[in-house]
């Protein structure tokens, strides 16, 4: 069962019969140039209790293959996809690694498919984010072909969704810590993570932050780099009042707030699905990430370097991120598997990811340190999680 139905009695996820669909009327994902002439639009959001529905076009060269809707976890831009045996056109959008299901039909001469999925309504799916996109297979002459575009779906309410600059982080696990750094990043140890969440594509800039707080603490003067010079607890305010205002508005689910992530939750992001010590594999460099630059750095805007596999740009340095937990320095990691781990309780908050001033060992995905949450430094910032209430 894909991952989308693994959470509750799901009701079967169907094939509608092949239909025409008047894409002029489609909602969500907008095409990319075309370059094999097959796209997919949004038709009907993926809703809580509602049935949403995708529109696949395929051009009339395409009638009589053998198609696939593809529904896999987010993949941030896109992957050539070699299989043995087939020439493969277009490139595959949809993560490769993570594929949830696939659902098949015959493309006929109308030049259009339709997908319909429904969804339960229940908040265990809410924020559940997949991709789908289109394969089809001429078996004739061997050739398999990609769409032009992929859906990013992520499972919404009836209201509103977050900004843009909130990502869809995917449920899933992976192995905290490292046997590389520090005693206080032992044992590595598996955590599992098994609400969906959104995580801040950037680190909160001095515009949001001043927009919600009214004012702007940093040294570090530009309104599209990240805010420093903050405590634990401000950071603590800033959530509170994000969360007051996007609630007001319409786009807090219930059940959740905006608010510093968990230590778990933000390697969990920070690796995205890396076992190396950087998400960026055994190694790091300066055209990667800003570190390593105690003379004459400082932050630089968010969003300067390229993004991880989840989307998420600046988790190697440029500042320090503040996160929920509290840690008082020892070796406190469980030699067991845990889920959804958080630490309420202890002096100081831990901060994460490195910065401008730290070299790159010290900017690794397991790194963490712990700061008293009074204290103020030019190289600690944060960025913001919406996910399921945690109160310190």
């Amino acid at each position: 069962m894909p991952a989308l139905a693994s959470r509750a009695n799901l009701t079967r996820l169907t094939l509608v019969p092949i239909a025409r669909v008047a894409l002029a009327t489609c909602l969500g994902t907008a095409l990319t140039a075309q370059a094999t002439g097959r796209s997919i639009t949004t038709v009907a959001p993926a809703n809580l209790g509602v049935t949403a529905q995708f529109a696949a076009s395929f051009p009339s060269s395409a009638a009589g293959n053998i198609g696939w809707f593809v529904m896999a976890g987010h993949l941030a831009g896109t992957v050539p996809l070699p299989i043995a045996g087939f020439t493969v056109n277009g490139s595959c959008r949809v993560h490769p690694a993570v594929i949830f299901q696939t659902y098949l039909f015959v493309i006929d001469g109308s030049g259009t498919s339709t997908l319909s999925l429904a969804v339960p309504n229940s908040n265990a799916f809410l924020g559940f984010p997949f991709d789908l996109q289109t394969l089809d297979a001429n078996l004739q002459s061997g050739v398999l072909t990609w769409g032009d575009n992929d859906a990013e779906v992520v499972v919404g309410t009836r209201g509103p969704l977050p900004s843009a600059t909130m990502q869809p982080i995917p449920t899933g696990s992976f192995a905290m810590g490292s046997t590389f750094g520090y005693a206080f990043e032992q044992p590595v140890h598996q955590v599992a993570i098994t609400q969906p969440f959104w995580m801040g594509r950037y680190e909160v800039t001095q515009a949001e932050y001043q927009a919600v707080m009214g004012n702007n603490p940093s040294y570090f003067r530009g309104a599209n780099r990240p805010v420093e010079a903050v405590t634990w607890h401000q950071a603590m305010a800033y959530c509170a009042a994000l969360t007051a205002s996007e609630r007001a508005a319409g786009r807090v689910p219930l059940g959740y707030q905006y608010r510093l992530p968990t230590e778990a939750e933000w390697e969990y992001c920070c690796r995205a699905g890396t076992t190396t010590e950087w998400n960026t594999g055994t190694s790091i460099s300066t055209a990667q990430a800003n570190y390593n630059n105690p003379t004459s750095g400082q932050t630089v805007p968010v969003g300067s370097y390229a993004a991880n596999a989840f989307g998420l740009m600046d988790v190697h340095g440029n500042v320090w991120e503040w996160c929920l937990d509290a840690w008082d320095g020892s070796n406190n990691y469980p030699a067991s598997a845990v889920i959804d781990p958080y630490v309420s309780s202890g002096p100081d908050r831990a901060i994460r990811g490195g910065s401008w001033y730290i070299d790159a060992s010290d900017c690794r995905s397991a790194i963490r340190l712990n700061v008293p949450p009074t204290n103020t430094n030019i190289d600690v910032g944060f960025r913001v999680v919406l996910a399921p209430v945690l109160v310190p």
